[in-house]
């Protein structure tokens, strides 16, 4: 029987930017994605932005474009695409966001990145402060605060996986590389599930320390547990 793997994106599926990547792990597993933003326009999910203290959350849209939103306005919607993909007889459920996310309910396994990454990062020992790529100057603040709390000596460096189709230009990885070699950093983690392999290898050349992406550690953790 086929096993069925769950994803779940905070914004709208399909995820074309990272899903298919994250399938040459899974085998012959089948993906049903599903998006808390599905079925929204634009003027529906304004709205959902960030207010307040509440945390911000980036995300792909179906067109390309991307869109903020607040974590306590979309939580809901992610419970409720959760449900639906238990509900289509899903193995386990992937989340599709680094962000973490608390009071989330599953009947079946529930695989959260944040949980992941941490998990790795405290497995390893490494000389010099833990690098972040985050995806936008709003969330350097939270992800240097995130990382922080969790006993890291964070340099946090801001940049869009999603702000345009073609890749981030020489002159913009030269000076994220420049910051965080400035800042002497060991390990570097991307940390949005939008960022993908290309840019690791790219980053990585320039800043020559070893780097994690998001989207393919947990594509592998997937594998192991479906038997992939």
């Amino acid at each position: 029987m086929t096993v069925k793997v769950g994803m779940v994106t905070i914004g709208q599926a399909p995820r074309v930017d990272v899903v298919p990547e994250m399938a040459t792990f899974l085998g012959a597993a089948e993906i049903i994605e599903r998006g808390a933003l599905d079925g929204l326009t634009r003027p529906e999910i304004e709205p959902l932005a960030p207010t307040g203290e509440d945390e911000v959350l980036v995300t792909r849209l179906a067109d390309g474009g991307s869109v903020f939103v607040g974590k306590r306005q979309v939580t809901p919607l992610v419970q409720r695409r959760i449900e639906e993909l238990e509900s289509a007889g899903v193995t386990l459920t992937v989340l599709l966001c680094t962000g973490t996310f608390k009071g989330l309910r599953a009947r079946r396994p529930l695989v959260e990145p944040d949980k992941i990454l941490l998990g790795m990062l405290r497995a390893i020992r490494f000389d010099g402060r833990l690098g972040v790529l985050t995806p936008s100057p709003r969330h350097v603040e939270q992800t240097d605060a995130r990382w922080r709390a969790h006993g890291f000596d964070p340099v946090v460096v801001p940049l869009s996986p999603y702000e345009s189709a073609r890749a981030a230009e020489a002159s913009d990885l030269a000076a994220i590389a420049e910051a965080l070699r400035a800042d002497a950093v060991g390990l570097v983690v991307l940390d949005c599930i939008g960022f993908t392999r290309k840019l690791r290898a790219e980053l990585q050349a320039l800043v020559g320390v070893p780097m994690l992406v998001a989207n393919l550690l947990v594509a592998r953790l997937v594998a192991e547990l479906i038997g992939a």
